[in-house]
């Protein structure tokens, strides 16, 4: 159930923003790139914590060890959370200036939205497994 809420989140807020809008008769489809975009955003800020390996070190009762490769990859994560940033700004924009423009059947928002969210759980993925 956790996993279903974790993944499934930017869906439940897609939908509450579609109901949102016939309620109100909105027309706010214009933010669902850069809703898109903003929870990839946030799906990468808490892979940046890096793991901590049960391992206690002789004389250094207070020591911390993650491995390498758990390193790497939160240098990465920093990386790509900067990005993501541009990225949210360039959904953003497209939303405003051309809402109408399309990538391979999708608004050009949406798609770059929808990109980043799946690079986030991707990311999500491999950070499971490193």
């Amino acid at each position: 159930m956790y996993v279903i809420l974790i993944y499934g989140f930017p869906v439940m807020l897609l939908v509450f923003e579609w109901g949102l809008r016939h309620l109100l008769s909105v027309d706010s489809w214009g933010f669902t790139g850069p809703t898109l975009a903003a929870a990839g955003l946030s799906f990468l800020v808490p892979l940046t914590k890096p793991k901590i390996l049960n391992i206690q070190i002789p004389n250094a009762p207070d020591a911390v060890v993650t491995s390498k490769r758990d390193k790497e990859f939160v240098g990465l994560t920093w990386l790509m959370v900067f990005a993501f940033l541009f990225i949210w700004s360039a959904s953003c924009y497209a939303s405003l200036k051309f809402p109408e423009q399309r990538v391979l059947g999708f608004s050009t928002h949406l798609f770059i939205g929808g990109v980043a969210y799946l690079i986030s759980l991707v990311m999500t993925f491999i950070k499971e497994k490193v």
